[in-house]
């Protein structure tokens, strides 16, 4: 499952070094004169036209590492909104999006006789700001608030029912590369775990 996810996040962020040019030769989207992506209206980094961003539904695996003590696995899922179609920067293609969801993982640890395992729920509101660097391919960073719990279980007495859990954030970048009409691809870096999956917009 780690390598899985791994080599699908590897897939995003090669993805994400194809220089824009290129794809929009590809698409038959370059400007013909100049031989420079991003003009007007061809859904590129400089395309600063009026834009209607649609709402998304992700699902993904979650490898947490920065939410306890041990590594573990899980799944994450996100509702999308669009509140900024148009984002901060005029000249630019970019956007800004809410995103609320909630995370989920599991994991444990042995050291000899003493056995410890633990499950974690996190629920983030998170703020997007994504920049659209062609019509396939897009590059965000956010910022997640939100709360979070651990139960913990033990064989040892002293160590069970150590549950914790309190407000946290996080920082993270990531990169949406569209597969189809409705559904893209997903892969997200953070200081809390690694995601990858896909979305589903609408």
């Amino acid at each position: 499952m780690k390598r899985w996810m791994g080599c699908l996040v590897s897939v995003v962020c090669l993805m994400a070094l194809v220089p824009e040019h290129a794809l929009a030769q590809e698409e038959g989207k370059g400007t013909a004169a100049t031989g420079e992506a991003g003009a007007a209206g061809d859904g590129g980094l400089r395309d600063a036209g009026p834009h209607q961003r649609g709402s998304m539904l992700s699902v993904f695996g979650l490898l947490p590492w920065g939410y306890g003590y041990a590594n573990g696995i899980g799944a994450a899922a996100r509702y999308t909104l669009p509140v900024i179609h148009d984002g901060f920067i005029d000249s630019y293609n970019d956007s800004v999006e809410l995103e609320f969801g909630g995370d989920i993982w599991f994991g444990g640890q042995s050291f000899g006789v003493v056995r410890y395992g633990y499950t974690g729920l996190a629920i983030p509101v998170e703020g997007r700001w994504t920049f659209h660097l062609n019509p396939k391919l897009s590059l965000y960073g956010k910022l997640s608030l939100g709360w979070y719990f651990n139960f913990w279980s033990s064989n040892v007495a002293e160590l069970d029912n150590l549950s914790y859990g309190g407000l946290y954030w996080n920082t993270g970048v990531g990169a949406l590369y569209q597969l189809s009409d409705a559904l893209w691809l997903r892969g997200e870096l953070g200081a809390t775990g690694l995601k990858a999956g896909v979305g589903f917009s609408f």
